[in-house]
C-alpha cells in the first residue's frame, strides 16, 4: 500500500515521528520538494511517491522526524543555500550547486534526458543541432546535460514547472520539450497522452543520476555519512528498484 504523506494548510508535512537520539538539534530534518510524478505525486489527500517512500525509509534508519516543505524548485534551491532546509532528494549533480549543496556519493536512481514534441504537428529531431529549428521548453532550475544548459543560441522557453510544459506540448503550444525519461514518460502513460506526446528520435545518451543532499548550512551536514551509508544500503539490497516497481508497473 502507498503511503501518503498529508499536507497541512501551512503545506508542511510530517512524515514519519520517531524518537532518535544523537541529533545534532532538536530540530526535525526539513526537506524540501515539489511534485515530479513519480517521485513526488500529488494527490486529493497528499503526496505519494518514489522519493516519499525514500523519506519515509530514511527517516526510520536515521530514527529522526523528517518534514516535507513544498516549495517551487528554485525556491527550494534557494532555500538549500540559504539553510533554511536541510535535505532535498531528485537533485542532479552540478557543481555550482556543491558549493552550498553535499551530495550522497553515489546516487538512488538513473535517468536520462529525452525531446518530446506534439503528436499534432512533429518536430523533426534526429541530432542535438536539430534544435536550432525550434523554441525549446524547459523547466527553469533544472539540470539536463552541460551542452543543452550553457547554449546561449537555442531559443529556450523556461517555465517553472514541468507540467506547464507537458499542457503546452500536448496542446501544440511548443514545438520541443525537454525532460527527464523517468518522470515524462511515467506522466504520459499514466495520464493517457501517447496520442498527443510522441518522444522524439534524438537521445542525448547522458545519465541523469538523482541524489539526495543536504545543505552545507545544515548541522545535518555533520551526518553526511550517515546519509551515504543509508543511500547505499537502499541501492546494494534493491530496496530502491523494489520501490520503483509500484510506479512503473503500474502507473496511475
Amino acid at each position: 500500500m502507498l503511503r501518503s504523506v498529508l499536507i497541512c494548510v501551512a503545506i508542511l508535512t510530517t512524515v514519519a515521528v520517531f524518537g532518535g537520539t544523537g541529533s545534532p538539534r532538536a530540530d526535525n530534518i526539513r526537506a524540501a520538494t515539489d511534485e515530479w510524478p513519480p517521485f513526488r505525486i500529488s494527490t486529493d489527500t497528499g503526496f505519494v511517491g518514489l522519493d516519499l517512500d525514500l523519506i519515509n525509509e530514511i527517516s526510520r534508519r536515521i530514527q529522526t522526524q523528517i518534514e516535507v516543505i513544498r516549495m517551487p524548485w528554485g525556491r527550494a534551491l534557494a532555500s538549500m543555500e540559504s539553510g533554511g532546509v536541510d535535505i532535498m532528494t531528485g537533485l542532479a549533480y552540478r557543481k555550482e550547486r556543491a558549493v552550498y549543496i553535499a551530495y550522497t556519493d553515489i546516487p538512488y536512481f538513473s535517468c536520462e534526458t529525452a525531446f518530446y514534441t506534439p503528436a499534432s504537428r512533429p518536430a523533426i529531431i534526429n541530432r542535438y543541432e536539430d534544435l536550432q529549428d525550434y523554441v525549446v521548453g524547459f523547466v527553469l532550475h533544472s539540470a539536463y546535460f552541460e551542452r543543452f544548459d550553457t547554449d546561449q543560441d537555442l531559443q529556450k522557453l523556461g517555465v517553472s514547472k514541468e507540467q506547464t510544459l507537458i499542457d503546452m506540448t500536448k496542446r501544440g503550444r511548443l514545438d520541443v520539450m525537454i525532460g527527464t525519461d523517468c518522470q515524462v514518460d511515467y506522466f504520459i502513460k499514466a495520464s493517457g497522452l501517447s496520442d498527443k506526446i510522441t518522444k522524439t528520435d534524438y537521445r542525448p545518451g547522458n545519465s541523469v543520476d538523482l541524489f539526495l543532499g543536504v545543505s552545507r548550512q545544515s548541522p545535518w551536514a555533520k551526518r553526511l555519512d550517515e546519509f551515504n551509508s543509508i543511500i547505499k544500503s537502499l541501492v546494494d539490497e534493491g530496496t530502491i528498484d523494489e520501490l520503483a516497481k509500484r510506479y512503473y508497473d503500474s502507473p496511475s
